[in-house]
């Protein structure tokens, strides 16, 4: 469990770059969330408490201070501790731009986690942006002044340049998480061996070595999380959030998305558009 207050945005596929959501949470002993992937950048700055991050197969142990990246479409989980429960602020981004943001304040998928003493103005920027009641021209100008200046911050810290031999993804897999994430409403473990050259059998293998999940089961949880996004962030239909997931049914896209999260994606829906206090 967790408290949180959050807001998520749409963002333009043209934009050179957008917020897609923005918040800030308190957990509670153990509140795991994930593995789960998502479409977008989304930064973690840690205000006080410690965890455990894991992205594929590394592990991270992080405490008050410090901070992590996440890319898009990568698997992760974090797991707050359970004697000292992490809180925490985030900023989800995207556009045409933003990997050249992540490459210039020198962070990446390999190096993920950084340090960085300006938890005040950190969460300063996560705060103002809360505080703004809707993306106006105007509104997204000042949201996005203050993204920048949550770059700034973090570009001023530490990379904590922590790699195994293990944490890059084979060159197969890397190429197969790229086709499903541009194919999801129709991909197939079929289709998709197809795609990269590769027999079924030979690229479960690898999936199951590099992500200690099969082609299968990472499509469906690929589909459910980035069902989970669109519910979050933008007005169309559950029709249209369950075809552009790749469900055949709607029916089918419920039943799967209440025994993954509990509840109903229309209540989940109706749920996140109210934000609670903190």
């Amino acid at each position: 469990m967790e408290r949180e207050i959050t807001r998520e945005y749409t963002v333009s596929p043209q934009a050179e770059i957008g917020l897609t959501s923005v918040g800030r949470s308190e957990t509670m002993p153990g509140h795991k969330y994930g593995p789960a992937v998502r479409p977008y950048y989304l930064i973690h700055y840690i205000l006080s408490g410690s965890g455990i991050f894991k992205v594929d197969n590394v592990t991270y142990h992080l405490h008050a201070g410090q901070g992590f990246l996440i890319v898009p479409n990568c698997r992760t989980t974090y797991i707050a501790d359970k004697e000292t429960p992490w809180s925490y602020v985030w900023l989800g981004f995207t556009g045409k731009s933003a990997a050249t943001w992540i490459d210039q304040i020198n962070i990446s998928e390999i190096r993920p986690v950084f340090n960085s003493n300006k938890s005040y103005e950190l969460a300063n920027c996560v705060n103002e942006i809360l505080a703004l009641d809707n993306l106006s021209m105007e509104n997204n100008l000042r949201a996005l002044s203050c993204f920048f200046r949550f770059l700034s911050y973090i570009a001023t810290g530490t990379v904590i340049n922590i790699q195994q031999a293990n944490s890059e993804k084979n060159h197969y897999v890397t190429q197969a998480i790229q086709y499903i994430s541009h194919h999801l409403s129709k991909v197939t473990v079929e289709s998709l061996a197809h795609a990269v050259n590769l027999n079924r059998s030979y690229l479960t293998s690898l999936f199951k070595h590099d992500l200690d999940l099969t082609p299968s089961e990472y499509i469906q949880n690929f589909r459910i999380t980035k069902a989970r996004h669109l519910l979050e962030s933008s007005d169309i239909s559950i029709d249209q959030v369950a075809e552009q997931c790749g469900y055949q049914r709607t029916n089918s896209f419920t039943r799967v998305f209440k025994r993954t999260y509990g509840i109903s994606p229309r209540q989940y829906r109706q749920e996140t558009k109210i934000a609670p206090n903190i």
